[in-house]
């Protein structure tokens, strides 16, 4: 009897430590029961390595705050109001998640503690303006929405 009480909280206690869900491409928030994003200035941020970069590159992003720790995040990649057709890449630390059939959105694999993550994206193969939006999870309760980031592929 106690066992499937502690079973049926277990989903809930853990939240998404292995990524978060595809539902997340929407609001990017990790979907935690009860939980709202902290407001005011978040301390977390994506760095791409400049304001421009070349259609069809390969760029590296960090996601980072400082001297900061945080457990799970959450990126999405957008032209507009639309999903990029720009993609990210898999990595040990990394999971791409499909956001309307497009691999945009970018996910932890792990909730162990990190400083930063790189994140490894191709560029569209056109002209267009790319806003990165990101969420970062410090622990099951706190939740950063960051400010969104915008680069130009020329």
């Amino acid at each position: 009897r106690y066992s499937l009480i502690l079973v049926g909280f277990l989903p809930l206690a853990l939240g998404y430590s292995m990524g978060g869900p595809g539902s997340a491409c929407e609001d990017l928030t990790p979907q935690h029961h009860g939980v709202t994003p902290q407001t005011g200035a978040s301390p977390f941020s994506i760095s791409p390595p400049g304001n421009k970069v070349k259609k069809g590159s390969n760029v590296e992003l960090t996601l980072h705050g400082g001297d900061k720790n945080f457990k799970g995040f959450f990126v999405r990649a957008l032209e507009g109001a639309d999903g990029s057709s720009g993609v990210f890449q898999a990595s040990p630390n990394v999971a791409t998640r499909e956001c309307i059939g497009i691999k945009n959105g970018a996910t932890h694999t792990s909730p162990s503690s990190k400083k930063q993550v790189k994140l490894s994206w191709t560029a569209p193969n056109y002209p267009t303006t790319v806003e990165f939006k990101s969420t970062v999870v410090v622990n099951f309760s706190t939740i950063h929405l960051n400010k969104p980031v915008f680069v130009q592929v020329v």
